[in-house]
């Protein structure tokens, strides 16, 4: 449940390969559920047992070949402790301002896949979110002063955006920002 995107399609192609393993011996099960508890009313026994044991397995690499590695996981989770929103006044060189219709869900995944992609490229970035919530790590006035560029990841109207004037503005949706942030951050060049 904690995975779907992965895990649904591995149970999905498991239970094709069984039924059309059941359908190839000419399984026919008399009960309305599943499982070896159902043996005594059905028809072709061996053929059910080869059946769900080809699903079951065919279920089980499949998970294995489309879920992450969990040394992956773990060092996934290093990079995301190592990383962190810079909070220090005019120490960043890129500054970025993200913002989603609902403010919530693409504002934070736009910053942290900013954040995360400037921290691989060796890049000091300040990031400012504009949400429900209002404005969250707010740049100031220093932070502009110090800045060679800005990067709008948005879905809707940047508040406050003539504080930026002067700077080299790149225009992106949040989209962008998510999916390919590296490629945002080298457009500054």
């Amino acid at each position: 449940a904690a995975d779907p995107a992965r895990v649904l399609p591995a149970i999905v192609l498991g239970g094709i390969v069984g039924n059309v393993v059941g359908f190839m011996f000419h399984v026919i099960n008399h009960a309305p559920w599943g499982g070896w508890i159902v043996l005594p009313v059905v028809d072709g026994k061996i053929g059910y047992i080869i059946g769900t044991l080809a699903g079951a397995l065919t279920t089980a690499l499949t998970v294995i070949l489309l879920k992450k590695n969990v040394l992956d996981e773990e060092q996934e989770a290093a990079l995301a402790r190592a990383y962190h929103a810079m909070e220090g006044e005019g120490e960043a060189e890129i500054l970025a301002v993200t913002s989603c219709p609902s403010g919530v869900a693409h504002t934070f995944l736009a910053a942290k896949s900013l954040e995360k992609a400037a921290y691989t490229m060796g890049v000091k970035i300040k990031v400012e979110t504009q949400g429900a919530n209002g404005i969250n790590n707010r740049l100031t006035d220093k932070d502009i002063q110090h800045a060679r560029l800005v990067i709008f990841a948005h879905d809707v109207a940047i508040k406050e955006p003539e504080r930026f004037k002067g700077l080299t503005v790149i225009d992106v949706p949040t989209r962008d920002a998510i999916l390919n942030p590296r490629a945002v951050l080298y457009s500054r060049k």
